[in-house]
């Protein structure tokens, strides 16, 4: 099982990076066929095969032999080793299935916005949609409702944010994307855990802010890896969060 779950996370990883890469660029992602990004030569199945047919080609294109970039190899790896991960530790459960959701929405986030400053809407939807599914599954009508409107709250937080940046600083500060992924991480998590995601995310992104402004020479920063990372962190590690949070507000 634990083989089929990581095979099945290789698949899932190398339509992740389809989605976030065409859909980006106005492509269609159900009626066209997949074809080599140097040659544009349509690829058959056997060309497709997760991470074989890279290692089996070479990392090459089989037909203009042109290299193939190591970010499909690496994507469909790191979404094998996800779901695995998310099985062997929780097994078949509500934390499996939540978190495989997680980690999906983060691997498609990580590409989109770093390649094309873009979260795109649909990742979200599903996302949204496929959380509110396993909790009414799991837990009842009522923690469904509970989550929709941590969510709601989470999303004005953001927005609230959103406007104060644009006041301070006189343009958009941050994305419209990034305000709709707060309403998911609400979703997911909870407000107190939700906000804690958001003062994470601000310290994993102001290395890479700073660094990326001084040597692009550019103030246009993907903000929403940091923000999924930080869901993702938060997620695979609540228990340890909601303690920090239980001592630091019951601390006087």
């Amino acid at each position: 099982m634990a083989i089929f779950i990581f095979i099945l996370g290789t698949v899932l990883g190398s339509f992740y990076l389809v989605v976030a890469t065409r859909l980006p660029r106005g492509e269609d992602i159900v009626k066209s066929r997949s074809y080599c990004d140097s040659c544009k030569h349509q690829l058959k199945w056997y060309n497709l095969i997760p991470v074989f047919s890279y290692v089996f080609q070479k990392g090459k294109c089989i037909y203009c032999k042109k290299k193939i970039s190591l970010e499909c190899l690496l994507v469909e790896l790191i979404a094998g080793l996800g779901f695995l991960i998310c099985y062997l530790s929780y097994g078949f459960s509500y934390e499996f299935f939540l978190g495989v959701v997680v980690f999906s929405l983060t691997v498609v986030i990580y590409i989109s916005d770093f390649k094309y400053l873009v979260i795109l809407d649909s990742s979200l939807v599903v996302a949204g949609l496929m959380t509110i599914l396993i909790k009414f599954f799991y837990l009842g009508l009522n923690q469904v409702f509970f989550s929709v409107l941590n969510g709601l709250v989470m999303f004005l937080v953001m927005f609230l944010i959103q406007k104060m940046g644009e006041v301070i600083f006189k343009k958009e500060a941050l994305g419209g994307g990034d305000v709709k992924l707060a309403f998911v991480i609400g979703l997911i998590l909870n407000v107190p855990l939700g906000l804690a995601a958001i003062v994470l995310s601000t310290f994993l992104a102001l290395p890479y802010s700073v660094a990326y402004m001084y040597i692009e020479k550019n103030n246009e920063v993907a903000y929403g890896p940091f923000l999924a990372g930080a869901l993702m962190i938060i997620f695979f590690t609540m228990d340890k969060f909601t303690i920090l949070l239980d001592f630091l507000f019951s601390w006087h």
